[in-house]
């Protein structure tokens, strides 16, 4: 089941990205957030898969080089996932202060790996221009995704043990 709703959330995250986020200059990175939210919630196994699994479907629809957002996506997980047991899950702040790092690092790391591809990128430029602006957008967005996570995982468990 869990499988299941976080695909239909992956689905609608690139979904909402690709058309209703265009408009903005720079667009948030609904997955990112997705993934560090069940990183924190699930720990580092999970997180890691779904990471991969998200990662993976991104670079099928990017029509980019295949494994960028695969690989970035995978250690996120894994790394949110080893704060799963030393932070309180009510708390909004560590998963917005987490995925404002997180993107600061993971974004430049995907920057530097097109760069290894010999995509032409200014390295600098692109991070003032687009990539912190991101950081903060995904830190504004993330408290009410990371509750629709947080809802989602209690529902599954209430469920699971009314059976």
């Amino acid at each position: 089941m869990r499988a299941l709703i976080l695909s239909i959330y992956v689905i609608l995250a690139v979904a909402i990205q690709a058309t209703w986020l265009k408009a903005l200059n720079v667009t948030p990175d609904l997955v990112l957030i997705l993934v560090v939210s069940l990183g924190l919630l699930r720990g580092s196994d999970q997180g890691l898969f779904f990471g991969l699994m998200a990662g993976f479907f991104m670079d099928l629809l990017s029509g980019g080089i295949i494994g960028v957002h695969a690989l970035s996506k995978m250690v996120l997980g894994f790394s949110a996932g080893f704060m799963e047991k030393t932070i309180f899950k009510d708390n909004l702040l560590i998963p917005s202060i987490t995925v404002f790092g997180a993107t600061l690092i993971f974004e430049s790391f995907n920057i530097i790996m097109y760069i290894a591809f010999n995509a032409h990128y200014n390295f600098i430029g692109t991070f003032v221009s687009s990539i912190l602006p991101m950081a903060f957008y995904n830190a504004i967005l993330t408290p009410f995704i990371y509750q629709l996570v947080l809802k989602m995982e209690r529902w599954i468990v209430k469920r699971a043990s009314d059976r």
